[in-house]
């Protein structure tokens, strides 16, 4: 498990135990087994744990303890680390410390759950994301606002790659053709968020309104999911820096000049 997803873990864990307030760079690099600067390195500073914590416990509320919840965050770290065709029931079911008949309980089969988790994931990013972008585009410098959110993203492909070709390996692994049309209808959904979002941002003048906006959210999520490849291809920790700051200002020039 990479240093990254040990200190999301323990996040996790310390999250739904203790209040914010609690909660340190050093209570969180002890759970993780790692040094107090690599935690601060992949987290940000404290402005940026605090929001990590907050944004987590609001997401996850009271059903943090709840079985179904406990078997999904399993799931999530098992599929990250073994791919879709990798995972099993029998290791989600240890990971999240029950019996496989628990699981099967919760959900019909390992499609069953990845769907629930895909939505909920999904679910998560529509609410998360409107609040992001408002605070990139009302920042003094919206291009190194957005080139820092940008290469939190590059360091997720990096890190944690199977997690991020999650969607197109079960997409299109999968043996039923339900499934995939369920898969469907969630990013639709997501889709949706976007694309209000995009609006939103046109009625405020601070992007292009020549063109739909759901043309420019197809525009930046296949620029956002085309970063993947080549970072999996090649991946690099060098660098990572200017290429987040050139992509950000050619989205942010493609997206303001009318």
């Amino acid at each position: 498990m990479s240093s990254y997803d040990k200190i999301m873990r323990a996040v996790e864990e310390l999250a739904a135990k203790y209040p914010m307030d609690q909660i340190s760079y050093s209570s969180i690099a002890k759970r993780a087994d790692v040094h107090w600067t690599t935690v601060r390195r992949h987290v940000g500073g404290k402005e940026e744990l605090q929001e990590l914590l907050s944004r987590w416990q609001q997401q996850q509320g009271e059903l943090h303890s709840d079985t179904r919840t406990r078997v999904m965050d399993a799931a999530i770290r098992v599929f990250a680390m073994h791919g879709y065709s990798g995972a099993t029931l029998d290791q989600v079911a240890l990971e999240a410390g029950q019996t496989k008949s628990v699981v099967y309980w919760h959900f019909t089969n390992k499609d069953d759950l990845y769907l629930a988790v895909c939505e909920r994931n999904l679910k998560q990013q529509a609410a998360v994301l409107p609040r992001q972008i408002q605070e990139i585009v009302q920042s003094k410098d919206p291009v190194q606002a957005l080139a820092a959110w940008l290469r939190r993203h590059m360091e997720e492909g990096i890190l944690l790659p199977r997690r991020s070709l999650l969607f197109f390996d079960v997409y299109t692994l999968s043996r039923e053709p339900d499934t995939r049309e369920k898969i469907g209808r969630l990013f639709e959904e997501f889709n949706k968020t976007i694309i209000h979002l995009f609006q939103s941002l046109q009625e405020q003048g601070i992007i292009r309104k020549d063109m739909q906006a759901q043309s420019l959210a197809v525009y930046v999520q296949t620029i956002l999911s085309g970063l993947v490849l080549p970072l999996l291809m090649e991946p690099r920790d060098r660098g990572i820096e200017e290429i987040a700051q050139d992509i950000a200002q050619l989205l942010w020039s493609s997206l303001t000049i009318a």
